[in-house]
């Protein structure tokens, strides 16, 4: 057996947390479970309210329009293809134990891919700045957070969608505190881009994180199970990348195309932007022409550029196969792409910086995200902190704590875990429950 083939083995291996311990799941023919775990993730409340959620555009009332529900699962089928193509490459090397196929390494990506923006709040990362900001001021750590240790407080000034993620699969679906979907590692590990905590991305000067203090021991857990541990560090899992491949192949391309939906750019400037993935023939075919809007020609050019960047990333992953193997590859594989690859990339983010960020209704919106959240915030966090104090309680601070449910504190919770509760609970809103509370809150109609 091949070096490669014994890490495969262990990156592979069907493992799940629960309450008897670490145990392997058969990998049975047909509902395999990995196959299992994208059904845990797709029928679960979490993942429903993505519908509701902002991928880029907040609010809009068009229906062609991306949520991150639709993102997610278009980000699903991108990864399942482009496992698909690794593990295919990787039986022709001889480095894929005899007991996996290429179809599986395309279902564990397409559970990770699926429940990749399970943790982003409402308004997208407009609302992630937010929460960080409330966190960050300097009055509110004096009052509320002064006896919390560095690596929690890091938790909350650092907040970011990717840990908060991690804790939604891993302790708040389906087994509430007791392991959440209890997901195979395979599928939890290709979900992690940041082997780091909020503490330590801070202590090497990164921003980018991957789980909270809370789930700290599971994390070295599933990662020490997988051989992925070392040096008092983790490496990335190497379906990580192709996850991070999808996400951002996704968001360029669809971003793009909702920007043309919605008339902030052109599709004179979209077509641009794809000419570096295709050929002549492409960009000139007459069946641009005869179509009856540039929605359907935007259709067929975000197709045709899909079917050529896949196997492009394909072939780039096995370009830094042992790179990735170790751990030391860095960056998204799209920065190691092919030239026509980097140069899509490099006229898309043109286009998505100058136009499509820069797009007075969503500044405007973005601005009014800080004061939503600052509402919201601004009643629950006192409300925990009265709470887990045993302090005297206003009648407002009750009825919060009402209003957050099964999310509510307990009187065994730290103060620690009782302010992850309100993020559980207030990044666990869609765009338009959020809202709504925030204006109860003011008792007025608008952010």
């Amino acid at each position: 057996m091949s070096t490669f083939m014994e890490q495969w083995a262990l990156l592979l291996a069907p493992n799940r947390k629960n309450s008897g311990g670490i145990k392997p799941d058969p990998l049975v023919e047909g509902r395999n479970p990995f196959l299992a775990d994208y059904d845990r993730i797709i029928f679960s409340s979490s993942f429903r309210r993505l519908a509701r959620k902002t991928q880029v555009h907040p609010l809009v009332r068009n229906d062609h329009i991306h949520n991150r529900l639709t993102h997610s699962l278009e980000v699903s089928c991108v990864g399942r293809s482009l496992g698909l193509g690794v593990g295919a490459a990787l039986r022709h090397r001889g480095d894929l134990p005899t007991e996996y196929t290429p179809d599986h390494l395309g279902q564990i990506i397409q559970a990770s891919c699926l429940a990749h923006d399970i943790g982003n709040p409402p308004f997208g990362h407009a609302g992630e700045e937010a929460i960080r900001d409330w966190f960050k001021d300097s009055g509110h750590k004096e009052q509320y957070f002064k006896n919390l240790q560095p690596a929690e407080w890091a938790d909350f000034t650092a907040f970011d969608g990717n840990a908060q993620g991690f804790r939604v699969i891993n302790a708040l679906e389906n087994n509430k505190d007791r392991g959440g979907f209890r997901l195979t590692f395979p599928v939890i590990a290709a979900l992690v881009k940041y082997p780091r905590s909020a503490y330590e991305a801070q202590g090497v000067g990164k921003s980018k994180f991957n789980f909270y203090t809370a789930e700290r021991a599971l994390f070295a857990e599933i990662f020490g199970e997988m051989g992925l541990a070392s040096g008092g560090g983790c490496r990335r899992h190497p379906l990580s990348y192709l996850l991070e491949a999808a996400d951002d192949i996704c968001y360029r391309i669809i971003d793009m195309e909702d920007a043309r939906e919605l008339r902030i750019i052109s599709y004179a400037d979209f077509k641009e932007a794809m000419t570096p993935l295709l050929d002549a023939q492409c960009l000139d075919d007459p069946r641009l022409d005869s179509m009856d809007s540039d929605r359907r020609r935007t259709s067929m050019l975000r197709t045709t550029a899909m079917g050529r960047i896949i196997p492009s990333i394909t072939q780039t992953f096995m370009d830094n196969y042992e790179a990735i193997m170790d751990g030391s590859l860095e960056g998204s594989l799209l920065n190691h792409a092919r030239d026509d690859v980097a140069g899509f990339m490099s006229a898309a983010g043109r286009v998505f910086n100058s136009k499509i960020m820069n797009n007075p209704q969503k500044t405007a919106l973005e601005i009014g995200t800080y004061t939503l959240y600052r509402r919201l915030l601004d009643v629950f966090i006192p409300a925990c902190f009265n709470y887990t104090k045993g302090n005297t309680m206003s009648y407002q601070e009750t009825r919060a704590l009402t209003l957050m449910g099964a999310n509510a504190p307990g009187r065994d919770d730290s103060l620690y875990m009782a302010y992850l509760r309100v993020l559980d609970f207030v990044s666990g809103m869609t765009d338009d429950y959020a809202t709504f509370i925030s204006q109860q809150f003011s008792g007025t109609s608008g952010l």
